[in-house]
């Protein structure tokens, strides 16, 4: 049975350093891992900035396409989670009145999130420690991102979803991911 790992932050916290790290660490231990890369990078680059909630539902199904792909790995790493279009659908939505449109949106990425949130066996948060430099794709600022880190953070407390927050360098963090690993055996 294919073991799921979600590393989870806001845009240029270090998940996909990280990833490919952890990638790399456990092909050297002879682990059989396969990875996820955020579906959503992709999205941006070939189609622009997202305008409406909408899209997340789109995003939500390209990421499940990619994770339904690693099935046939021990480990399951992703550096997004089928659940965050939830988490960003919200995030855009803000405090303006809602649509009714915008309201079934919303509710059909709940009711998403909810069932896939079971499916992740390890879930991963990574404060902002780097700082932020904008790469050409992603629309958000640092300010932004760092509200982005505040909505995720909100969501896996207000679902009570178990997550471990992980610290320090990318190595730091890479080992920090394999002694977790090991506990929970």
């Amino acid at each position: 049975m294919t073991k799921r790992v979600a590393i989870l932050g806001g845009p240029r916290c270090g998940k996909t350093t990280l990833i490919q790290q952890l990638y790399v660490d456990m092909k050297i231990e002879g682990i059989n891992a396969g990875f996820a890369l955020e579906y959503s990078t992709d999205y941006l680059k070939e189609k622009g900035m997202i305008e409406n909630i909408a899209e997340q539902y789109g995003i939500y199904l390209g990421q499940k396409r990619l994770e339904d792909q690693l099935d046939e790995f021990e480990y399951a790493l992703t550096d997004y989670a089928t659940f965050v279009p939830y988490i960003y659908g919200r995030f855009m939505l803000g405090n303006k009145v809602r649509t009714k449109k915008e309201i079934e949106i919303l509710k059909d990425l709940y009711i998403l999130a909810l069932e896939d949130i079971p499916k992740y066996d390890h879930i991963f948060f990574l404060p902002r420690e780097f700082g932020y430099e904008k790469d050409g794709v992603r629309w958000q600022d640092e300010e932004i991102a760092k509200q982005v880190d505040e909505a995720i953070l909100v969501f896996l407390k207000s679902e009570n979803i178990t997550y471990t927050t992980l610290s320090g360098s990318t190595k730091e963090r890479a080992k920090l991911v394999f002694e977790h690993l090991e506990e929970k055996k």
